[in-house]
């Protein structure tokens, strides 16, 4: 098995800069691909979603996280054409069949089969978000002899920060702890609509979830772009970071790398951007932890 140099999480190891670990990395990517219900019909999306599956199809991600997959006709486009490299597919939860009213957009797909532990559904959200079912979801998963949690969440949008950290709170008490594991890391992605630069609510955000960020590596830095985005392009718009991969229960993983994917694309005559949101990618490497003979554990703080 390959090996090579990373940055270890321990910094007061010695020369924690060269040691060499087990190459063992799980690639996952999150992304808000702005899949919005109905209009999907009517605008074009169709292309959209094509563009984005022939980015993906041959990626080495292990795990994609999609949020606002609302659609079901570009859901279907992605589906089928990532069938073969991506054939587990988990989602959307808390779906819904009264007219005007829509799925979480929470979609999971994946090259590793993985266990959909349990789902909720946020009890409160406003304005638009009203339309959609939002809420998470928590999978559990084995990635080369090492478990894993993994919880996908779209929180609520506009400037309605109580409302996002009872959701926040919801997660933590309905699904993280009802299945925390010590000897299981919980991987936490979404779009949480908290920019990381409002630092009163960033930090609620982690003191509620009782989970941890790190830095991204890399020029860009931010993942929604009222600037650059060409989907979005105001010049009095501004940057922001408010995608995130946390980790809870962190002592079981070694070093994770954070990166942000701007994906771009030829659609008819034009090159653009993907989706109004980048893409936040991790790359995972555990810590050995046992095994037991159940991949479901339900032990509870």
């Amino acid at each position: 098995m390959k090996t090579y140099q990373i940055e270890s999480l321990n910094p007061s190891s010695p020369n924690a800069e060269n040691q060499i670990v087990n190459a063992k990395s799980l690639k996952i990517l999150s992304w808000n691909i702005y899949m919005l219900p109905y209009l999907s019909l009517f605008n074009g999306n169709g292309g959209r979603a094509k563009a984005i599956a022939g980015r993906l199809k041959d990626s080495d991600y292990h795990i994609i996280v999609f949020q606002e997959a609302f659609s079901y006709k570009c859901r279907n486009i992605l589906s089928k054409r990532l069938q073969k490299e991506y054939p587990y597919q988990y989602g959307p939860v808390n779906k819904c069949i009264v007219p005007f009213r829509t799925n979480s957009g929470l979609w999971v797909i994946s090259k590793i089969p993985l266990t959909q532990l349990d789902k909720i559904r946020f009890s409160q959200n406003k304005g638009f978000d009203v339309i959609a079912r939002k809420g998470a979801m928590l999978l559990q998963g084995d990635f080369q002899g090492s478990r894993f949690q993994l919880l996908t969440t779209h929180l609520q949008a506009d400037n309605v920060h109580r409302i996002r950290e009872k959701q926040c709170r919801e997660i933590k008490d309905h699904l993280l702890n009802q299945y925390f594991n010590p000897d299981i890391p919980q991987l936490i992605c979404g779009d949480f609509n908290i920019d990381m630069y409002d630092h009163v609510n960033y930090q609620i955000m982690l003191h509620t979830l009782e989970a941890k960020n790190g830095k991204i590596s890399g020029d860009v830095q931010f993942t929604y772009d009222e600037i650059g985005n060409t989907m979005m392009q105001n010049i009095v718009g501004k940057k922001s970071l408010i995608d995130y991969i946390l980790v809870r229960n962190e002592k079981w993983i070694n070093h994770i790398e954070r990166k942000i994917e701007t994906f771009y694309a030829t659609i008819g005559q034009e090159t653009a951007n993907l989706s109004d949101h980048y893409a936040m990618e991790a790359h995972i490497n555990f810590n050995d932890s046992p095994i037991s003979d159940s991949l479901l554990v339900t032990t509870s703080l």
